[in-house]
């Protein structure tokens, strides 16, 4: 064990960007100390080792911290923390980073959770309240203390959920395989060699689309990289709707385990989907909880800056309550009694002219189709992933070009149209392959006719219909907060693929596991008459609705 409190590059750039943010309190311990490698006993004897910062003179509040990603990656902000006056404590993972054992993602986090909050319950400088903190899969060692008697007395989570699968595995029902490829790629090298792990990087772009288009699909990773790790063909295996195997995983079911919570979310991350459902059910309860949404991508900086304020304030504040959410399109942040706020609904009908119209505008039915073909799968540009190579809004102009993505544009918005909550989208579809997804995005097109993504929402549809049995399909996209500008066009596209934020459906009786077949299919859409496929928007902040112009 030592006491060195120097800082790695990347955790120095993070600790003076910290000290930048607006509303931090100011240094008041200075003089901060350092105990590494500290080894806290699991309750199966593995060791985890654990790095304690502190100040002479600091307080009896604790920030806990657990992590896969090694403890000197997060150094900058635990010294900023006892920099005012807090103990705080980082451990690693089990199998991570000198921590004994094997990482098998999820598997550990309850029972090793508990050894972490038991070692800081008894040490004599524990004695004020202990906050949790941290996102991602720090986030997710959270969810798991309140599946043991001893948690913690509030929580920051950050970019995560209580259900991993359903969030960021299976959303709609299909596998989303860039997010745990990308993450197997990244867990396989953090520990290399510098001049390995650059190599890598420079290599991961270009790898990462191999091991997506790799068959069948649990060869992704060996594709990618060349590596093999079981927790991914575990995920690969266990994709079925309801699997039991995931039913101990699935963390926190009992609300009334959960302490006091702080969530934070990006309308562009992975877990956004999952995080707000979080949300729903708490609030709902009437628990304790506080909702923070910003226009992030997973892994933003300004998820720490903001996070690491939010838990300074929570040992001087009351308990966490309200939402808090940026409004984008320009119009910065909100503060909200409640998510989603009262809105109307906005209707608009796609027409066989491939416009997108109100609905009080009566259109004749009719159909449009197009097909999909696996081999040359719709490809996402764009959307909440964990890859950095292809995460966030992308424009969709080489996308929309393509034959097997339905385009319906409206027309040139006179006023702004501000939506906060879930657009949802309803149609009849039928198609020669009873296994088909469907894939729709709501873009906003600018006045230089360029389609950006706003938002999107995936299904894997049941395979019980038969070929060419019209459906019925309904469709909640992820929640927004949008101001669409006046002299902007709202696009929906309708396809069936967004590969690989969505493993692409081969067509065959078992989509996820089984590729040795790609079979296309023809996919039709109805369109106007009495079974429209209509677009609804939360409409907000109007007296009426919008005007339109015809372009």
């Amino acid at each position: 064990m030592s006491g060195t409190t120097r800082l790695s590059l990347t955790a120095r750039r993070e600790h003076r960007r910290l000290s930048r943010v607006d509303g931090m309190p100011p240094v008041t311990h200075p003089k901060v100390r350092r105990t590494s490698g500290i080894p806290v006993e699991a309750s199966d004897g593995v060791t985890l080792l654990t790095d304690h910062w502190h100040a002479e003179g600091a307080g009896g509040h604790t920030v806990l911290i657990r992590t896969p990603y090694g403890r000197e990656g997060i150094g900058g902000v635990a010294r900023f923390l006892a920099e005012r006056g807090h103990h705080v404590v980082v451990q690693s993972c089990r199998g991570t980073f000198g921590s004994g054992g094997a990482f098998d993602p999820l598997h550990h986090e309850v029972a090793d959770g508990q050894a972490a909050m038991r070692w800081v319950r008894r040490q004599h400088w524990a004695t004020g309240r202990v906050h949790s903190w941290g996102g991602s899969y720090f986030g997710v060692t959270q969810w798991a203390y309140c599946d043991g008697d001893e948690r913690p007395d509030a929580m920051g989570i950050a970019i995560s959920a209580r259900r991993f699968d359903d969030a960021i595995l299976y959303p709609g029902g299909g596998f989303s395989i860039d997010t745990p490829l990308t993450w197997a790629y990244a867990l396989d090298i953090q520990e290399k060699s510098l001049p390995a792990r650059l190599r890598a990087l420079l290599l991961a772009a270009p790898a990462l689309d191999r091991g997506a288009r790799a068959v069948p699909p649990t060869e992704a990773v060996r594709t990618a990289r060349g590596a093999d790790p079981a927790f991914f063909r575990d995920w690969v295996a266990h994709s079925d709707a309801g699997d039991p195997w995931w039913d101990p995983l699935h963390f926190a079911s009992d609300l009334g385990s959960i302490p006091p919570v702080t969530l934070m979310a990006g309308w562009q991350d992975l877990f956004l989907v999952g995080q707000l459902s979080d949300h729903a059910a708490l609030q709902d309860a009437g628990h304790a909880v506080r909702l923070i949404v910003g226009d992030w991508v997973h892994g933003a900086p300004e998820i720490t800056d903001i996070g690491v304020r939010e838990v300074l304030e929570a040992f001087t504040g009351g308990p966490p309550s309200g939402v808090r959410v940026e409004v984008t399109g320009g119009v910065g942040w909100r503060e909200l009694d409640s998510w989603p706020p009262p809105s109307t609904a906005l209707t608009l009908d796609a027409t066989a002219a491939n416009r997108l119209s109100p609905s009080r505008d009566s259109a004749t039915a009719s159909t449009l189709s197009y097909r999909y073909d696996p081999a040359d799968p719709t490809p996402a540009a764009g959307g909440r992933t964990l890859n950095p190579f292809r995460a966030g809004r992308r424009d969709q102009r080489a996308r929309e070009r393509r034959d097997d993505v339905l385009v319906f544009t409206g027309d040139v918005l006179r006023t702004d149209l501000v939506v906060m909550g879930a657009p949802g989208f309803e149609m009849s579809f039928t198609s020669t392959n009873p296994r088909a997804d469907v894939f729709v995005r709501l873009c906003e097109v600018d006045a230089r006719g360029t389609s950006r993504t706003i938002t999107d929402g995936y299904r894997r549809l049941s395979p019980e219909a038969s070929a060419d049995e019209p459906r019925s399909v309904r469709l909640d996209l992820a929640p927004i907060a949008h101001r669409f500008a006046a002299g902007s066009r709202l696009r929906l596209q309708v396809s069936s693929g967004a590969h690989p934020v969505h493993l692409r459906n081969p067509g065959t009786d078992d989509p996820v596991r089984d590729h040795s077949r790609l079979i296309p299919s023809i996919q039709t859409v109805q369109v106007g008459g009495p079974t429209p496929a209509r677009l609804t928007l939360p409409m907000v902040d109007s007296t009426g609705h919008p005007e339109f112009t015809r372009a």
